[in-house]
């Protein structure tokens, strides 16, 4: 931790993702994995799935269960939409089934030294309202902006988003450091001029 304080030490202020950084990703033993082969859909696939339309569920242009009928579809299955709404929810609960204690411990000591703190991360608004929301409330109460991409049809590593949060917390390019779990996300941030490193969960 004295690591990523040091990091921000010449910045004003410092923006969290959520998934890999504020809670622990889902992990090999996901759950969802499971209930997605019980239909028929195997793991490769899935994955496969989640980087062909993730974005678009993540960005507000398609929703979950649309999401994962395309999956299903490409791979010549089809579900029930009783059984892919199924899916969509352990899909998200495990993305708040553990969040990390250190990065809370970090939010806390950077608002301590006076740093505006944001939350910038790729998430449909129903996971915003029905998961994020509720069980990151501790992290949300820290933060001086919030910018879910699919509230506003954007994502990262796009330079929209990044664009829009500067203006949401109120600081230039340069003044602000951005932790994510996902190595083109920091190079989009990198590309808008702000400081930022690849955080890996202890």
């Amino acid at each position: 931790m004295e690591n990523w304080l040091e990091m921000a030490q010449d910045v004003r202020g410092v923006v969290f993702d959520f998934g890999g950084v504020i809670s622990y990703p889902p992990g090999e033993n996901w759950p969802a994995y499971d209930v997605a082969a019980a239909l028929g859909l195997s793991c490769a696939a899935f994955d496969k799935g989640f980087k062909d339309y993730r974005h678009l569920w993540d960005g507000g242009f398609i929703d979950g269960v649309e999401m994962y009928r395309r999956i299903f579809a490409d791979n010549g299955l089809t579900a029930t939409d009783d059984a892919l709404r199924h899916l969509l929810d352990v899909d998200c609960e495990g993305w708040v089934h553990a969040f990390n204690p250190g990065t809370l411990e970090l939010m806390h000591q950077l608002k301590a030294q006076g740093k505006k703190l944001g939350i910038l991360t790729n998430m449909c608004t129903y996971f915003k309202t029905e998961w994020f929301l509720p069980r990151a409330a501790e992290y949300v109460a820290l933060a001086d902006a919030l910018v879910v991409s699919g509230d506003h049809r954007l994502y990262k590593p796009e330079e929209p988003i990044y664009r829009l949060m500067e203006r949401e917390i109120g600081l230039k390019p340069e003044e602000l450091l951005f932790f994510d779990d996902n190595m083109p996300n920091v190079e989009g941030a990198r590309r808008c001029g702000w400081k930022a490193a690849l955080f890996k969960s202890a």
